[in-house]
């Protein structure tokens, strides 16, 4: 399996690079391409027992990570957003909104933060999104957010 991740700002190419390693099966190997040299994500990924080799190829960095027989579904330390939620806003973090409100969960996945549903994704991606930039990150449209924003401030008034 071979990604690119070329161009992409942190999180999303470990965000990335996580989601597809799921999907290995023991033996199997995701080939990632990337213009950094992916120094945060190697350490958890070698004590989560994967297979790792990191070569640089002309001013790219090719990545590979074989599942083996001992790798442990990796786990993204994420410390708790212990901030209150007093509104709602374009430039809510979706960590804190998740937690203020669990049910916002649901509202979120219906307008197509999809990703969402990963519990390890929530845990990472959520804690470094507003909803405005995860709105940019979907291509979502702006009638279509303010009907969600809608939905989410009614969830302020229950």
């Amino acid at each position: 399996m071979m990604l690119d991740v070329r161009g992409l700002k942190p999180p999303q190419p470990a965000l990335m690079i996580l989601e597809n390693l799921e999907r290995l099966k023991t033996g199997e190997t995701l080939e990632v391409l990337g213009d950094k040299p992916f120094v945060d994500i190697i350490p958890k990924l070698e004590e989560a027992g994967y297979q790792v080799e990191l070569n640089k190829v002309g001013e790219f960095f090719v990545l590979k990570v074989t599942k083996t027989e001992g790798s442990k579904e990796l786990k993204m330390e994420v410390e708790e957003c212990d901030e209150e939620l007093k509104e709602i806003t374009e430039d809510t973090n979706v960590a804190k909104l998740l937690k203020a409100y669990p049910e916002s969960l649901d509202i979120l996945v219906k307008y197509g933060f999809s990703p969402l549903q990963n519990p390890v994704l929530r845990k990472t991606l959520a804690r470094t999104v507003t909803l405005r930039q995860a709105k940019k990150l979907i291509g979502m449209s702006d009638e279509r957010f303010e009907e969600m924003m809608k939905e989410l401030k009614a969830l302020e008034k229950m």
